[in-house]
């Protein structure tokens, strides 16, 4: 090979060297040039459904007094006894009466170290399905000057099933959305990722407005004197009626008919 032809050759290497394009830019847009994203739309569902709370757990507070601590418990052992034994009479199961541990407070006077009296306190907790067992607990605490009604909880014992109801509803809501597109703008979405939102679960708004003004008739929620014993705690607040909310949104990525 003669001179000439070595530097015809040189030339030609260095026009195809300069002629190649040069990739510049982040990582990022190098990636986003070289793999260019999908065509990608979201579509999100969201339904909100009511239910009601089929579930009371009713709070008593037996509280009694005497000048002996002895005498004091008894009594209260004897109370709550009673109390059980007209709640099975009225249909509530052995397993849904729950009794706490004792709490004792002397009783002091204005003079003196030593107690007048003794207080024994007594929570018992009672689950309750039906109006009935409800009016049961209302005789017990109208005719026992020792029990009084702490608190009211309401519960929806149903409420994994509920969810899982509304998410498909959620989720039916969002696949009747990509059918309509695609039947009225002509493609096709095929599914690649979702985000299931968590359930929203409050009161409704005719339980909330109502939460404050319950009243059982007849029946002692607080007696004056007993904040020592049974104070008011911030506790969370739960609702007869149930709104559930559920959200999902699902990706869709926009792929050719053919």
């Amino acid at each position: 090979m003669d001179k000439f032809s070595v530097l015809v050759i040189f030339a030609l290497a260095c026009v195809a060297t300069h002629s190649s394009p040069e990739l510049k830019g982040s990582p990022n847009e190098l990636k986003a040039f070289l793999y260019p994203s999908k065509n990608t739309v979201t579509i999100k569902g969201s339904v909100e459904k009511k239910a009601y709370s089929d579930k009371a757990i009713v709070n008593l507070l037996v509280l009694t007094e005497e000048d002996k601590l002895s005498d004091a418990v008894a009594k209260n052992s004897s109370v709550r006894k009673l109390i059980r034994e007209a709640l099975v009479e009225s249909g509530v199961k052995h397993d849904d009466i729950n009794t706490s541990k004792f709490s004792t407070s002397p009783q002091y006077g204005w003079f003196g170290d030593d107690p007048d009296s003794f207080k024994v306190a007594n929570r018992i907790a009672v689950n309750i399905y039906s109006e009935q067992q409800l009016n049961a607990i209302a005789k017990i605490t109208d005719s026992k000057k020792e029990v009084s009604l702490s608190s009211m909880d309401f519960e929806h014992t149903s409420k994994d099933e509920f969810e899982q109801k509304v998410k498909k509803e959620a989720l039916d809501k969002v696949m009747q959305q990509k059918s309509f597109y695609e039947t009225t703008l002509g493609l096709a979405l095929k599914p690649v990722a979702f985000r299931d939102f968590d359930v929203v679960q409050t009161g409704s708004k005719g339980a909330k407005d109502y939460s404050e003004r319950i009243v059982i008739t007849g029946s002692r929620i607080k007696r004056r004197g007993d904040a020592d014993i049974n104070p008011i705690l911030n506790r969370k607040q739960t609702f007869d009626e149930i709104e559930y909310t559920a959200t999902i949104a699902v990706d869709f990525e926009v792929v050719s008919k053919n």
